[in-house]
């Protein structure tokens, strides 16, 4: 069973953790991403040891910073082998361009990060944003499109805006929920949903690694049209 639009989030925090999940559903999901719970606290060795898999590593750092530490903390993931990277849009042009200047020399897909998907209206407004999330997201977009990224990662709520203003921007999207859980995610769709609206690369974590993990996807997998 295999399913090109998923890739699994492992938030875990020991290597043994992701090494049994990814034992178990490797097979099932077409990539591996690795974010800050988990990256924060192992090693480049450890990192490098999950290309076994032969998955493509998506490295969800979401860095944020000033221009040039920005460009030297992409240059940094170059013996990593993961073949993405996520930074901010709220970086800006001219730094997303730089960093993306310095991806490309390394083999790297740079995926900027819209609004999270945490986040609401009120959240932005409490923030001092005037936008409403759809118009916030709607100009970091276009931010991403003039820097030239490979792609976005996105609520699937937002996903047909996009694809009207930015075709070439590949959507990836968290958000991705089965039935009426609830937790931190508040703009989210199932898996069936989030691919009928376009969605190039479903992100999933918890719906799969909480329980039976080869359950849970097998599940997701039936759900999807």
């Amino acid at each position: 069973m295999m399913n090109k639009n998923i890739f699994v989030a492992c938030d875990v925090s020991s290597q043994k953790e992701i090494i049994d999940l990814l034992e178990l559903i490797h097979n099932d999901v077409s990539g591996i991403k690795i974010g800050l719970q988990y990256i924060t606290q192992r090693s480049p060795e450890e990192i490098r040891e999950l290309s076994k898999f032969k998955k493509p590593i998506f490295y969800d750092g979401k860095f944020f910073d000033i221009k040039n530490t920005l460009v030297e903390s992409i240059k940094s993931l170059k013996n990593l082998n993961v073949s993405y990277a996520t930074v901010h849009l709220l970086n800006g042009l001219d730094a997303l361009k730089a960093a993306n200047q310095a991806a490309q020399k390394i083999n790297l897909k740079l995926l900027g990060v819209s609004i999270l998907t945490s986040f609401i209206d009120k959240d932005l407004k409490s923030l001092g944003f005037n936008n409403n999330v759809k118009d916030q997201v709607k100009r970091l977009i276009e931010i991403a499109m003039e820097a030239d990224l490979h792609g976005v990662i996105c609520s699937p709520l937002e996903i047909k805006m996009i694809k009207e203003i930015a075709p070439k921007l590949k959507c990836f999207t968290p958000g991705i929920r089965m039935g009426n859980a609830k937790d931190d995610q508040k703009r989210t769709m199932t898996a069936n949903e989030a691919v009928k609206e376009g969605s190039d690369c479903l992100i999933i974590g918890r719906p799969i690694t909480k329980g039976n993990p080869k359950e849970n996807i097998k599940n997701i997998l039936l759900s999807i049209d």
